[in-house]
């Protein structure tokens, strides 16, 4: 009967997740890297909506335009988006470093200088292009102190809870929590969790949760994930700063830095289905930027899943505990 009752456990074990019960990016293989043709790509969004992907791109054009790329999932460019008034408030301010959707066609974007946050939207184009607020008519919400280049590098959106989180990239590296957000008028509770230092990162470049889509009900669901582009690494980290699963974006150094020129990982983000989709800059030379998908690998294990996992692995444990006892006795 013992036999019987250690054999189930191992099954369940076996069938809800071959992979480490604790961590989730062990679970992820490359789908595809893709060159795509929006220069200085500094950040990802995934539209759940419509089931798109929007880069931005860090770097105006002489007329003070931005002009971005949206993407289909699997890598091709679907439109340009625009957005003007960037020459209007100075070189400066049009550093859009993070992106993420919020719903019904609006997008949060991260300006790494002033360290704000954008909301903008669709309001008009036709064909292959559409056009965005523009910089000025964005209403926005202050997240820091003016930060130079070392500033807002990234943001996300916890569509479940309404909150937002940002990374600050370096001088000091910083983990915000953005909560009661009123972008009417531009207010909002910043705080921080904890001190990213203790992940051993050099500098910070983009923050997703895990809470919306796949991972929602899972174990994983409170957890972060943060890129470093300089050190070719995302972390699965708890909301306290405990490191649970790594991936290594080192072998990716060769395509998107072939010529040492500084081209690195930028942005990052995650479809319903917990895909990740991450996006590198082209640095200062002829680097070509890249989209690069990290596909789930099996299904996740649904709530029920995991516990019946638990539990069979405390079972086995129990019956190890009674078993090393009887031995003992006998002895």
């Amino acid at each position: 009967m013992k036999t019987m009752l250690l054999c189930a456990g191992i099954a369940m074990f076996a069938v809800s997740g071959s992979a480490d019960a604790a961590g989730l990016l062990d679970r992820y293989a490359v789908s595809f890297a893709r060159a795509i043709d929006t220069k200085e790509a500094s950040a990802v969004a995934y539209n759940w909506d419509t089931r798109r992907l929007l880069v931005t791109n860090d770097e105006e054009e002489a007329d003070g335009t931005n002009i971005w790329g949206e993407y289909d999932l699997n890598g091709s460019k679907t439109a340009n988006v625009v957005l003007a008034g960037c020459l209007s408030l100075g070189k400066a301010q049009c550093d859009p470093e993070g992106l993420t959707y919020v719903g019904n066609g609006r997008y949060a974007v991260a300006e790494e200088r002033y360290q704000d946050i954008a909301l903008i939207s669709e309001i008009g184009g036709s064909g292959g292009t559409r056009t965005y607020t523009a910089y000025p008519n964005a209403p926005t919400v202050s997240v820091g102190p003016n930060a130079g280049n070392s500033g807002l590098e990234g943001v996300a959106y916890n569509r479940v809870t309404g909150d937002y989180y940002g990374v600050k990239e370096t001088s000091a590296q910083t983990i915000y929590k953005i909560a009661d957000v009123d972008f009417a008028n531009q207010t909002a509770t910043v705080s921080t969790l904890f001190d990213p230092a203790m992940l051993g990162l050099d500098r910070l470049s983009d923050i997703a949760v895990l809470s919306n889509g796949a991972f929602a009900s899972t174990p994983f669901g409170d957890n972060l994930l943060i890129l470093s582009g300089r050190s070719f690494k995302l972390l699965e980290v708890t909301q306290t700063g405990t490191v649970v699963s790594a991936y290594d974006l080192s072998g990716f150094r060769s395509l998107v830095d072939p010529e040492s020129e500084g081209g690195k990982f930028e942005g990052l983000t995650l479809d319903d289905d917990g895909n990740i989709y991450l996006v590198s800059d082209d640095g200062d030379g002829s680097n070509q930027s890249y989209l690069v998908k990290l596909g789930l690998t099996g299904a996740v294990p649904e709530p029920a899943s995991w516990a019946m996992m638990v539990g069979g692995l405390g079972l086995i444990g129990g019956m190890m505990r009674r078993r090393h006892k009887t031995a003992v006795a006998f002895g």
